[in-house]
């Protein structure tokens, strides 16, 4: 009998560590102790240039003539590509905050000052799908919201990026004169941010079709070879007619 007594309790005891054993493992926790899912490879963004051209700002008064020499620009017309070397396509938002970075030369780059007045507001983070996306497909019918990033292939942003950059300004505060000189300068493209609510009831609902992606991208760097004496006219824009400004002929022959 007492034989039998003593080995009952151990009987027990590892009857119960054994349930318990299986319950943690079958338990929520079990979850927790597997590797979790990693997210999907960013694309790569490339920039290529569709057009640029050399222009005089134009100056609004009653006497241009009498107003100082105009900035010069180099305006340029960008278009953005993404690559996703992945196996699964990446649905992307498409509206983000654009940041110019410009240098000298190879190195470090700064942040090209946008104009006062024109600065984009802060995007904020998408918490429900707008009403013209399908939640059911992201693309069907088409919008300006998300696009598709094909496994192993590329899209094409469907807007292209414009942009301006001083190549010669002179003021009391300021002088930049590019001319004769390089021009470094990359994008940075920050996508509009996802709610965790909605992007995991984005990747439920559009499994079949990619798997959400947002975030910080950054292009490659292009170099401009400014000339010395830029061919350029006035910038034509949407602003009102004004008389031709005197000091463009004085800065087109100016040189360096």
């Amino acid at each position: 009998m007492k034989t039998t007594l003593l080995k009952k309790p151990a009987v027990w005891l590892a009857a119960c560590l054994s349930f318990t054993a299986a319950f943690a493992a079958s338990g929520p926790e079990a979850k927790d102790l597997q590797p979790r899912a990693k997210t999907a490879a960013p694309p790569e963004a490339t920039v290529k240039v569709l057009e640029a051209n050399y222009c005089f700002a134009k100056f609004h008064g009653i006497s241009p003539e009498r107003l100082p020499t105009p900035p010069m620009v180099l305006r340029l017309k960008l278009q953005v590509s993404y690559a996703n070397t992945g196996t699964r396509p990446l649905i992307l938002p498409l509206d983000h905050a654009l940041t110019v970075y410009t240098a000298q030369k190879p190195g470090l780059m700064k942040i090209l000052p946008q104009p006062a007045g024109l600065l984009d507001p802060a995007l904020k983070t998408m918490e429900h799908l707008p009403a013209n996306v399908n939640p059911k497909n992201p693309v069907d019918p088409m919008n300006d919201v998300f696009g598709i990033v094909p496994a192993g292939g590329e899209m094409k942003a469907p807007l292209i990026e414009e942009l301006s950059v001083f190549v010669y300004k002179k003021s009391i505060r300021q002088k930049i004169d590019l001319r004769g000189r390089q021009l470094y300068l990359k994008l940075q493209l920050d996508h509009q941010p996802l709610s965790p609510q909605l992007e995991a009831a984005m990747s439920d609902n559009w499994s079949r079709y990619g798997v959400p992606w947002t975030g910080r991208l950054r292009t490659n760097t292009l170099l401009f070879n400014v000339p010395a004496t830029p061919s350029a006219a006035e910038c034509v824009d949407e602003a009102p007619l004004h008389s031709p400004h005197k000091g463009i002929a004085k800065l087109q022959g100016a040189g360096k």
